[in-house]
């Protein structure tokens, strides 16, 4: 299924929507664009949108509201809705693309488009988000009704492979130890871990498993995790190739996502990985007795 990705952005102005229009008789619309090929970073691509529009919106990466799905003929549209706050400027639309202004009670005598009157709807708490639960569910083609099916069914030779090969790369050692390890202080666990947490979670090749092991120390020091699995997760993240550096700036992301006193709680199992390590920290310096 193809995937059009499109950045859109709602202008408000003394209660009223600035929208536009393509061409004469085409449906109204909020000002957006396509994501190039090429480009990965739709906050940037969101702030040239607007900068061609004549608005300048101060902090457009922290504006991003929400992701909405579209059907399209080929596929589907991944609609990512920004609000910018503090937006300054008169938007200006190219030549022959129509534009103006209107009150949220105007949306419904205007031809709009479904999903995005849905979408402006909901951004101002006018209509509930539709259930989409069983969209969700479908599109994991049952993955979750199998992970949790009891009994378990036993695991395939090729799903342990996996896991071990996994946990290989995260502890940095034999497996096999690391797994009887498992057993001894989880034992109704462990195979869960091996055999479907890593063997399914950890090997697809979408994510390579350096991205894997910072996106987890960033959910991890997210939740307040800071114990053992925070410090387990930070040295796989280096066995798998990440650099302190990059260990480094995914906490200071979790400062400024997830607040300081997620970012300062994880700090410390960073800096003892780090020390056992013997990995240098030039711009530390240790308290006065």
């Amino acid at each position: 299924m193809k995937q059009h990705i499109t950045m859109a952005a709602i202008l408000e102005r003394g209660g009223r929507i600035f929208l536009v229009r393509p061409q004469p008789g085409a449906p109204w619309e909020l000002p957006s664009g396509p994501l190039p090929p090429g480009v990965d970073d739709v906050d940037e691509e969101m702030d040239r949108i607007l900068q061609r529009l004549g608005v300048h919106a101060p902090a457009v990466e922290e504006d991003f509201l929400q992701t909405h799905y579209f059907p399209a003929e080929d596929g589907q549209v991944v609609y990512n809705l920004y609000a910018p706050t503090g937006w300054q400027g008169e938007p200006a639309p190219p030549p022959g693309v129509g534009s103006g202004w209107f009150t949220l009670d105007e949306l419904d005598a205007i031809d709009l488009l479904p999903g995005v009157r849905q979408a402006i709807l909901e951004a101002f708490g006018l209509v509930q988000p539709p259930d989409r639960t069983g969209e969700i569910l479908a599109a994991l083609g049952a993955e979750l009704a199998e992970a949790v099916r009891e009994p378990a069914a036993p695991a395939s030779s090729a799903a342990r492979a996996a896991g071990l090969d996994v946990l290989r790369t995260l502890g940095g050692r034999d497996p096999g130890a690391a797994f009887q390890d498992l057993r001894r202080t989880a034992p109704e666990l462990a195979e869960d871990i091996v055999d479907f947490a890593l063997a399914r979670g950890w090997s697809s090749p979408v994510l390579d498993r350096r991205t894997r092991s910072l996106l987890v120390i960033a959910m991890l020091a997210a939740q307040g995790r800071t114990g053992s699995p925070l410090r387990s997760h930070i040295e796989g993240a280096l066995n798998h190739g990440a650099s302190p550096a990059q260990v480094i700036e995914v906490l200071r992301m979790v400062a400024v996502y997830a607040g300081f006193p997620a970012a300062l709680e994880a700090w410390p199992a960073m800096e003892e990985v780090f020390a056992r390590r013997g990995i240098p920290r030039p711009g530390r310096t240790e308290a006065a007795p």
